[in-house]
């Protein structure tokens, strides 16, 4: 059963992820955004891994091979036609090091969630001196700046995020936090909302974030303090929407169950928005809403059209036989 919650929670996630991308360093919200977003989706991909439904590791991996590694090999090859900074700039040499937009993000998760098939079976004890390990080599691989290409970097900190998520779904922490009508009512949750982003905003400003960092680079313990306490303002705005305003609810939840197209073709749009729109427009503010608009309404369109004719690249076009 899917939990609607957790849904919202990465509709919310995924508009921050195009805001973060679109605004650049002008504004302090970029670090503040950074703090958290990517963590968030590892967490929540983390809860809702259940190994009980995969019980052999083969079918599980070929399974996500379709769904994480085989849309990120075409999204590439559709940024490299379609995205100006490659047909009119030229910046294919950038592929040496990063893929197009936020397409790491999959063959990452991929990676984080083989490894994490084989922790989720292992005892409580055991799993937190991986995460403690996992913690120290984030730490290391940005003190000995290590060379490695493609974010292959943030691995250890996106499994430690995947496995606190995993862990958090032993506790049903989402279920009584998320789902519990009875446990606050609504004004508690959008007031705990509030301070929770605020603290993020806090801690951002202390340390964390002043050269642009991203939490999933290192572990540091003022990143770590924004980014809990920015997801849990998020889930706090997650459970008001649901509860106070069904029609926004609604609206995250469908986002929500199609990020990984959103996540993928949104670099796509950001660079022709850049490219065609940001130069008809003299004033930053207005410009850059006028690109938040055009790239979202576009990843909105894309949405329908992928899931029914090409739906390959919504993760969902060849199911993997049990092997």
């Amino acid at each position: 059963m899917r939990i609607d919650s957790l849904d919202i929670l990465k509709g919310i996630g995924i508009i921050l992820v195009v805001v973060g991308h679109m605004i650049g360093n002008q504004l302090y919200i970029r670090p503040w955004i950074y703090a958290f977003h990517m963590p968030l989706f590892f967490m929540v991909s983390g809860y809702c891994f259940n190994i009980a439904k995969h019980p052999k590791w083969l079918s599980f991996a070929m399974s996500r091979v379709w769904s994480l590694l085989v849309p990120c090999a075409l999204y590439t090859v559709i940024s490299l036609v379609v995205s100006p900074e490659y047909i009119c700039e030229g910046k294919y040499y950038e592929l040496k090091t990063l893929l197009p937009g936020a397409l790491w993000f999959l063959p990452i998760l991929f990676i984080v969630e083989v490894l994490g098939y084989n922790i989720a079976s292992y005892k409580a004890n055991i799993k937190i001196i991986i995460m403690l390990i996992c913690a120290v080599l984030a730490t290391s691989f940005h003190c000995l700046e290590l060379p490695l290409t493609y974010r292959l970097v943030q691995i250890p900190m996106c499994l430690l995020f995947y496995l606190i998520g995993n862990s958090l779904r032993k506790y049903a922490i989402v279920e009584r936090f998320l789902m519990n009508s009875n446990w606050m009512p609504w004004w508690k949750y959008c007031l705990l909302g509030l301070l929770g982003c605020v603290l993020a905003y806090v801690y951002v400003r202390i340390d964390a974030l002043k050269h642009d960092q991203e939490i999933l680079n290192y572990f540091e313990i003022g990143m770590v303090l924004a980014c809990f306490s920015a997801i849990v303002g998020v889930a706090s705005f997650s459970v008001f929407s649901l509860k106070r305003m069904p029609k926004l609810g609604n609206v995250l939840i469908y986002i929500g169950r199609n990020t990984l197209i959103i996540m993928s073709v949104q670099g796509i749009f950001i660079s022709l928005a850049d490219y065609f729109l940001r130069p008809l427009i003299p004033s930053f503010a207005i410009g850059k809403l006028v690109q938040f608009i055009f790239v979202f309404s576009c990843c909105l369109i894309m949405i329908p059209l992928i899931n029914k004719y090409i739906p390959v690249l919504g993760g969902k076009g060849i199911k993997h036989r049990s092997l």
